[in-house]
Formats: structure tokens, sequence, C-alpha cells
């Protein structure tokens, strides 16, 4: 078995190989906050085993405490760190507390050498116990919470067989305890559970990352909804060949005027009424709705279980919402008016999404024609009449907004 010299020297090398690598996170990706906090723990950790390492074997007293602290100050780092990933508060003065806690006992325990060691290994307990019961609380299914919570009560348990250990020696319930051996299986599998919750971090960064990615790619910067690629790949998916009847609309739609906006009031304008009415409808959602902004003023609603019939009141819904909403810009009340197309699919066969919008982008224009805040349905010649109210045009059904203003 390597003494603890050795031991320290490989803990050295450990820390500061997780330095490199949690300093080019921060480096690369300098928005994750939770990761400057996971660098500064291994610094720290780094610092604490460089002390440790340069006394030997002597076990001199600032230098032991000097260099514990610093490792306990690492854990509770990684601790702050897991709380700032997962949004909490980050409880600085607590953590603050319980660290200066810690510093005070292992000075006040130094002597004899089995009194501080139930107080020092107790003290690097601490923070990880804290750390892994968080991560078990709000991990969420995320893999990398759940591998470092893991590590962490791997090391925990370690650590607390050999708290009890000195216990039993201090209160000298067994004297003769030898736990040199122990407590160096200890400190290995110490450094390999540090190694898994690292990598626990860090797989979790990669997710976000990866996740963040994800959200850029699916979704429109200005109004946060979903973009054409996302609802292109929803209507695909819908599209497709089914066993069973499906049932559902497409709504297409764009505001009325929008370029009398931009001209009048600037692009500033026409930006707060593209939020304002992607607000504005998006209240009126279901939780399976697909709401897209396709580029410019032209929205598409995508609404799976939805008939001809129903789609046409979430129109009517929509229309009347945006017109009892108006946006207020410079104290200035805006009416925003939107005509909308619908297309709805009935059928078992497979059908192209592309046909799909470009018959609800047909009943659109058709409503443009017509009259605009108000809303068309794509009907072939066998279709049914949505209602008894509506107007027969060729392939389509129109109908205006009973209010306009």
């Amino acid at each position: 078995m390597p003494d603890f010299y050795t031991l320290f020297l490989v803990v050295l090398l450990l820390g500061l190989s997780q330095c490199l690598i949690w300093g080019l996170v921060v480096y690369r990706y300098g928005e994750l906050r939770a990761a400057r906090h996971w660098f500064s723990g291994s610094v720290a950790s780094v610092l604490g085993g460089a002390i440790l390492a340069l006394q030997g074997n002597d076990g001199l007293l600032i230098q032991t405490v000097l260099g514990n602290s610093f490792i306990v100050l690492g854990f509770y780092l990684n601790c702050v760190g897991a709380r700032c990933f997962h949004g909490a508060r980050l409880k600085l003065l607590s953590v603050a507390c319980l660290f200066v806690v810690s510093v005070v006992l292992m000075l006040a325990t130094f002597y004899p050498w089995y009194a501080r060691n139930p107080v020092y290994t107790l003290a690097q307990l601490l923070p990880l116990a804290i750390t892994a019961v968080f991560l078990l609380r709000h991990h969420g299914g995320e893999l990398g919470a759940i591998v470092s919570s893991g590590a962490m009560i791997v090391a925990v348990s370690s650590h607390a067989v050999i708290a009890c250990g000195n216990i039993l020696i201090v209160t000298r319930l067994t004297p003769e305890l030898d736990l040199k051996a122990a407590a160096a299986v200890d400190l290995l599998a110490f450094l390999f559970a540090a190694v898994v919750w690292n990598f626990g971090f860090l797989l979790s960064a990669v997710d976000r990352l990866r996740g963040e990615v994800e959200r850029l790619a699916n979704e429109d910067e200005l109004t946060g909804l979903a973009n054409r690629r996302m609802l292109m790949n929803k209507l695909a998916a819908m599209c497709g060949p089914s066993d069973t009847k499906r049932v559902f609309s497409v709504l297409l739609f764009d505001l009325d005027r929008f370029k009398a906006i931009n001209d009048k009031y600037g692009h500033a304008a026409g930006d707060a009424a593209l939020r304002h009415a992607a607000a504005v409808v998006s209240e009126k959602l279901s939780a399976n709705d697909v709401f897209a902004r396709l580029g410019g003023d032209e929205f598409c609603l995508l609404l799976p279980g939805v008939s001809p019939v129903d789609a046409a009141a979430r129109a009517r819904a929509m229309i009347k919402a945006l017109t009892a909403t108006p946006m207020i810009w410079n104290d200035c009340p805006l009416v925003i008016k939107t005509s909308i197309g619908i297309a709805c699919c009935t059928t078992l066969d497979k059908i192209d999404p592309e046909e799909l919008l470009d018959q609800a982008d047909r009943a659109l224009y058709e409503t443009k024609k017509r009259s605009r805040n108000g809303y068309s349905v794509y009907r072939g010649s066998s279709g049914a009449a949505i209602s008894g109210n509506v107007i027969q045009l060729n392939d389509f059904v129109a109908a205006e907004a009973k209010s306009k203003s």
C-alpha cells in the first residue's frame, strides 16, 4: 500500500487535471456560471493537496490545517456550483459559516493525532453529504447529477467508516484499532469518487450546452416560439401513415398591415407587435399545440386532435383576443389584426407536409383577398360546411370576424 505522501501527490496530479479541464470549460463557455465554482473548487483542492504533499509525513500544525481547509473549501465550492447549476439559491453565508466552523474545529483538535482525525474526516464529509442530498432532490432525471451524487455517496460512506473507527479509538472503546491501512484505502476510494463526481458535473455541463444548442436550433430568437425547423419536424411526424384515423389542423396566419406599423412607428414597434401577438395567442393554446414563427410576420399553429369545426372556433377566439388586447406603444394603443388560413387532415394515408401548408396558405390568401381580420378554411369539393353562417367559395369556406375595428 503506498504511503500518504505518495497518495497526496496523486491527489495533486488529479486535481491539476481537473483544474485544466474546468479552466478550459470556463474559458470556452464563460456563460456557464457553475463551471466557475467547479473550477475554483478544483483549484482549492489542488492547493490543499500541494500543501499536504510538501509537508511530507511530518504532520505539522499549520500545513495540516491549511491543506485540509483548502480541500474542505473546494468541496463547499462544488456544492455552490451544483446549486448554481440547478438554479437554487447559493446560500453563501451558510456555506461560509460552515467552512469557518470546520477550520476552527480542525485547529482546536489538532492534538492528539487520533483526536483530530474524526473532526478532519467529518469536515470533509459534511459538504459532500450536503451536495449529494441536494443533487438527489433536484436531479430531475439528469444523468450527470445522478452520477455526481452517487460518487459523493461513495466518498461519504468511505469517510464515514474511517470517522467511526477514529471515534472508537478516541473514546477508547477499541484503542488498539489500527486504521492506517484502512485510511489509505479510504483515500484511494475518495480519489476515485472525486474523479467520478467531476465527470458527472462535466456531463451535466455538456447536456446543458447541448440543450442550449438544440433550443437555439428550434426556437425563434425574437418571440421565443418554435421556428420553422421545429414546426416542420413536428408536422412531418404527424403527416406520416397512421393505423388509426388522425385529425389535426394547421392554422397559417400573418399580421394585417404589419408593414404599415414598421413604416409609421419603426422596426422596434414591429418587433414589439410580433412579440405581443405571440404572447396573446400563446395564452389560448393547450399543452399539445405547436406554435411557431415562420419568419417576418408569418406564424403557424399546429393543433393535434382538432377538427375543422374546432379549428375555426379557435381561429375566431384568436382574432377576438388580439382585437380585444391592443398593444400599447409610446402610450398609443395599437390594435393588432390578423388573417388566418386553415387546413385540416382527417385521413389515414400519408400526406405531404408541404401540401398541407400550401392548402393553409391558399386559404390565407383567400382571407386577404376577401377581407382582413378573418379566417378561411380550405376544403375540397367533398368537404362539408363548417357552420351554417360560412360562405362557400369554390375550394374554400371563408368567414370574416364578426367584430372589426
